[in-house]
């Protein structure tokens, strides 16, 4: 196929696909002056920060938002963990509320957004540090509208393990890792009860230990939503094939994630294609979903710039040899799918 036949097949599925992008963050994930200060440090690479207002024209229906909830985000907010974290959230529902973006906290509410031809916003958190042992804070949580829950972020927490500690590539001061790996007994609880208020557990960031214990404790699919595959490059962001399927097997989806920075990451649509046929072969294409991480990355693959350019994704699928069905199920309805198993209607 022709780019240009793939990419005029592109646009046209998009335009009539539900699209969900299963990790985004808002703008400014950290207060402006400290943002500032870290794009000069990142350089040139890192993507412009992108609002909301965005979505619409890129053809994305939904997305999931997270506040960040790790020891080193949170820092950069003169407050709390906890306090820093709602501000987050408060700002997220601003930033949804300026670019017309409804708050969804089933899938009815996306449904309905839809129909009124409005984004749907997600409430998420990357990080469950802040709930510093507290379970009444997931409640909270919950009530405040966040239906997905990632375990952990860049640093090992009471809850589980990481894959790729910030101190191993930058240095920050942090605490040493847990000589324990895996999910604690505290991480279990609240796996347990994410399934009992109607919360998705995601699983970026977690290292295998954490990674196998939540699929094989948990009754309800799971997420893993920006990440790849190790088998197609050795990066310990991604998945190996057993935890592949382990996620595929709670009824879960992994989220094909374009982030490049250095030499790690996908370096184009063509690579990215590669790591979605791997994970297509070893647990099907109903297990895939897109994760892009907009503002979160420090770089992305060549050819996308960012959501503005989501097409360029759904592109990267058609080459991977999807047909127009199992392009349709990676860009929204495998999403749809789990939400809809673990948040209820």
């Amino acid at each position: 196929m022709s780019t240009v036949d793939a990419g005029q097949r592109a646009a046209r599925l998009q335009a009539d696909a539900l699209v969900i992008d299963a990790h985004v963050h808002g703008r400014h994930l950290v207060p402006r002056p400290f943002w500032a200060a870290y794009r000069r440090v990142v350089g040139a690479s890192m993507p412009a920060d992108l609002g909301f207002e965005v979505l619409a024209a890129a053809g994305v229906d939904a997305v999931v938002a997270k506040a960040v909830g790790d020891g080193i985000v949170t820092r950069f907010h003169p407050t709390t963990r906890w306090r820093a974290v709602r501000r987050q959230l408060d700002d997220l529902r601003r930033q949804a509320a300026e670019a017309g973006a409804a708050i969804a906290l089933g899938v009815d509410d996306l449904a309905a957004a839809r129909q009124q031809g409005r984004p749907a916003v997600f409430l998420g958190v990357e990080g469950a540090d802040i709930l510093a042992g507290r379970m009444a804070r997931l409640d909270g949580l919950h009530r405040a509208g966040v239906r997905v829950l990632g375990l952990v972020h860049y640093a090992d927490n009471a809850l589980g393990t990481v894959s790729l500690p910030w101190q191993e590539w930058l240095p920050v001061p942090l605490p040493t890792r847990r000589r324990q790996p895996g999910l604690s007994p505290f991480g279990a609880a609240v796996v347990d009860r994410c399934a009992e208020l109607g919360m998705v557990v995601d699983l970026a960031h977690a290292d295998r230990p954490t990674c196998l214990a939540v699929c094989e404790r948990t009754t309800l699919p799971v997420l893993s939503s920006h990440t790849g595959a190790r088998q197609v490059q050795d990066f310990a962001r991604y998945l190996t094939d057993a935890e592949l399927r382990a996620v595929a097997g709670t009824g879960g989806v992994v989220g094909l994630w374009p982030f490049r920075f250095g030499d790690q990451g996908v370096g184009d649509a063509v690579e990215l294609a590669r790591h979605a046929a791997h994970m297509a072969e070893v647990i099907g294409v109903d297990h895939l979903c897109i994760g892009t991480d907009m503002n979160g990355v420090t770089g992305l693959m060549d050819g996308y710039a960012g959501e503005h350019q989501f097409v360029v994704l759904t592109e990267a699928l058609i080459r991977a040899g999807f047909d127009d069905a199992e392009v349709t199920a990676v860009l929204g309805t495998n999403v749809e799918r789990v939400l809809a198993a673990v948040l209820g209607r």
